[in-house]
């Protein structure tokens, strides 16, 4: 089976920490485009709503910086796919990757997987360029259907726990914890629209960065509630959920 980690340095990606990743891209950027980088990273972390998410890799795209941005999270995207190593995805199998980004998983699982990848990204700059890549798009396939969709750190990108109490272990047998979660994360309700996207017997591979068991519980909880069956992955190589509409 091919290794994702020769896959992703074939494609120019390294593992790079934030300082020298940022380092880079100001070398790359130069003069305005600098404090623009730098004023739109700092909305998104600090408000991570659908606007400054878009705004940022907007402009990541536009400069082609999504390559450092993936170099930042090399280790991040390896670990997500090896854990479609242990995942029987056919040839030809039809996957759709939400929040594609630059491209890199979806790039492995086409090219090394044979799989059919449609993508789509909260940022038309992203779409634009992904296109350019060969893939196609979701929204020009109105009526497709897919025996996987692939959500890696994209449907709890935008959220609300800047005050991180679903982070603390303490309130985890909290009988509000699942609906908490629910309310600051919405991963039931945008799964909830991917449902009709999946062929009979589809499923839905979710990956969020929270490394955290208390977490993972309760988004199993939430989602069986509202009609999922639900496989837990983790810990290693990465937390994640397998998803089968029970419905």
């Amino acid at each position: 089976m091919p290794a994702p980690e020769s896959f992703f340095r074939s494609r120019g990606l390294e593992p790079l920490a934030w300082d020298e990743a940022l380092r880079r891209a100001e070398a790359k950027l130069g003069g305005e485009d600098v404090a623009s980088f730098a004023r739109l990273h700092r909305a998104f972390v600090a408000y991570p709503a659908e606007h400054t998410a878009r705004a940022f890799y907007d402009f990541a795209a536009r400069h082609e910086l999504h390559g450092l941005l993936a170099s930042h999270r090399f280790h991040r995207l390896l670990a997500i796919a090896e854990s479609f190593q242990s995942l029987p995805i056919r040839e030809s199998a039809a996957i759709l990757d939400m929040g594609a980004g630059g491209g890199f998983l979806a790039g492995w699982l086409r090219d090394e997987r044979g799989a059919r990848v449609t993508v789509a990204d909260l940022s038309p700059a992203s779409e634009e360029a992904l296109a350019a890549q060969g893939f196609p798009l979701l929204r020009q396939q109105p009526e497709a259907r897919f025996d996987l969709v692939l959500c890696a750190d994209s449907l709890g990108e935008v959220h609300a726990d800047e005050d991180e109490w679903l982070a603390d272990a303490a309130n985890a047998d909290d009988p509000h914890f699942a609906g908490e979660l629910e309310a600051r994360y919405g991963l039931a309700h945008k799964l909830a629209a991917l449902r009709a996207r999946l062929d009979p017997g589809g499923r839905v591979a979710l990956f969020e960065p929270a490394p955290l068991p208390h977490f993972w519980h309760g988004a199993a909880r939430l989602l069986e509630g509202e009609g999922w069956r639900v496989e837990t992955l983790g810990p290693e190589p990465a937390w994640g959920l397998i998803l089968t509409s029970a419905m």
